[in-house]
């Protein structure tokens, strides 16, 4: 049996910010033998990941502008003609960014502001990054493993991928999963779990 294997660091904490909830009960679809995603299949059809890059200054620097860029551009979405603070990086730990989640609700443009600060004073810098390479690999297991997994299993995809290339440049801040759109309550974890046994979220080499 498999078990339960993460997302990358960045994508959970940004799927995370973006909130869920969940409505109605899930449960697997009951078959005798499952279809369960086979790592040769994967290696036949993707090859091997692609290796890493190494977490320079010049990439860490190129996700600070990229992630202050994407929390700016939450605050655009409700106050267009808000005028950008200048801010200056306290914190890359991403240990300040617990004392920047509000309760989502940006009840006006000053509250807007104030989160657009926190943030962008502390952005969370991972020590290790995909590189596009390894992000184009997760964009085609994504697509063309998991998600059709989830639909062997009974489940739909919450929101259609975007273009391969758009997800790769934009990679931590792609904006897309494959997250689930029939989710239920109290059994969702359990559930989720239990379906990532067949169709795990990561391959091994990039969890």
């Amino acid at each position: 049996m498999r078990t339960p294997r993460m997302l990358p660091a960045v994508a959970l904490a940004l799927l995370a910010l973006a909130g869920c909830t969940f409505v109605g009960p899930v449960e697997l679809k009951p078959e005798s033998e499952p279809y369960t995603i086979k790592d040769g299949a994967v290696l036949a059809a993707l090859g091997e990941v692609p290796e890493g890059e190494p977490m320079t200054p010049e990439r860490e620097a190129d996700f600070i502008a990229r992630f202050q860029n994407y929390r700016w551009s939450i605050v655009t979405q409700s106050y267009p003609d808000a005028v950008r603070p200048t801010v200056t990086v306290a914190d890359t730990t991403g240990a300040g960014v617990s004392a920047c989640v509000s309760d989502g609700l940006q009840s006006s443009e000053q509250v807007a502001l104030a989160d657009y600060v926190c943030f962008a004073q502390n952005p969370p810098v991972p020590t290790s990054m995909l590189s596009s390479a390894q992000a184009g690999y997760l964009y085609d297991y994504w697509t063309g493993f998991v998600v059709p997994c989830y639909a062997e299993h009974g489940f739909e995809i919450s929101a259609d991928p975007p273009v391969r290339e758009r997800f790769v440049a934009e990679w931590p801040f792609q904006n897309w999963a494959p997250t689930l759109a029939n989710r239920g309550g109290e059994d969702a974890v359990a559930a989720l779990a239990e379906l990532e046994q067949f169709c795990p979220g990561v391959p091994d080499e990039l969890s």
